[in-house]
């Protein structure tokens, strides 16, 4: 053999002898860093041992377990966030947006709020004093001074939805390449349920100009679908338009709601297919950030829970606390 074909081959076995080799190394890499701390996940327990106990309560006892479970919810995420592994710390760190958001919506809505990250005490009193129109001024320096508040509310609260889903998947996007198509497949797809129940709830209520209140990034679902489904004439027609989609599933419940004439069987359904999805995402992909986000989704269910117990309690709605749950 000529001694350059035999330099070029050798050189082209040490680079692909190389590539296999970096390939390995970043899963042992990878299998390290998310091995400890998906360990840690592990060792994070749901607060509620038994539902039913949690049905007996009375609404003070109620109120008092919800300020504690919230309060130990956010402690639990803001340790998962600080010992994550680099490569995802960014987007952990944006995905406290998530419930510094809701903090804003309440306000907007006139709701008494416990502070979260950049809404302290101070800043809460402050935006109460404040009228609407002029909140843009007070939240200067801050990613929400990007809004405009001269609008209805229904309106700013999805600009404030669409600004975080924004910041979190361009956090996601800044992952690694794995955990950037897990992380990007489960906030999409949260997006498209989202949207989904804003339509279903926009035609059942006859509310007119349906886009100005959907967010139009989804995975299943995107912008030109959304327009489909906005034309669509009632309820009925807009699973129809949904029966080439993973949500299709939403179609064998028809029944059910025309006898109910209740969204609430499509929320319920559309929560669970989240929760499973994250759950199949921690499965297929454990050396990545799923299983922590898997967490975090089922302890927001929890929370759920509670708050639709709170609620059925306090309406005397007996009757639907087992379908809450």
């Amino acid at each position: 053999m000529d001694i350059t074909v035999f330099v070029v081959l050798l050189a082209v076995a040490v680079c692909i002898g190389i590539i296999i080799f970096m390939g390995i190394f970043k899963e042992i890499l990878d299998i390290s860093a998310f091995g400890f701390f998906n360990a840690k996940i592990s060792g994070l327990k749901s607060r509620i041992s038994e539902h039913s106990k949690i049905m007996e309560m009375d609404l003070y006892e109620l109120e008092n377990f919800m300020t504690k479970f919230d309060r130990d919810f956010k402690k639990d995420f803001k340790n998962i966030a600080g010992s994550s592994p680099d490569i995802v710390e960014i987007f952990f760190r944006k995905f406290s947006l998530r419930y510094e958001k809701e903090v804003l919506k309440n306000i907007l809505r006139g709701i008494e709020v416990e502070p979260y990250g950049f809404f302290t005490r101070e800043m809460i009193t402050k935006l109460q004093q404040t009228p609407i129109s002029e909140y843009s001024s007070k939240l200067e320096g801050t990613t929400y001074s990007k809004l405009s508040f001269n609008k209805p509310l229904a309106e700013i609260e999805r600009d404030i939805d669409f600004l975080y889903y924004r910041e979190i998947l361009s956090a996601a996007q800044q992952t690694d390449s794995k955990n950037a198509v897990v992380l990007k497949t489960y906030i999409k797809s949260e997006i498209d349920v989202m949207n989904i129940l804003t339509i279903l709830r926009c035609k059942k209520y006859g509310v007119e100009n349906v886009l100005d209140y959907v967010i139009p990034i989804g995975y299943e679902v995107p912008e030109w679908k959304l327009k489909n489904l906005a034309e669509a004439r009632d309820v009925e027609d807009v699973l129809d338009l949904l029966t080439d989609t993973d949500y299709k599933f939403l179609s064998e419940l028809e029944e059910k709601y025309l006898e109910t004439k209740s969204l609430f069987i499509f929320e319920k359904a559309l929560k669970k297919y989240l929760l499973d999805m994250a759950k199949k995402l921690a499965i297929i992909h454990p050396y990545t950030a799923a299983k922590a986000l898997y967490y975090i989704v089922l302890r927001e269910k929890e929370v759920t829970d509670i708050l639709g117990i709170y609620e059925a309690k306090k309406e005397e709605l007996g009757e639907i606390l087992e379908e809450i749950i």
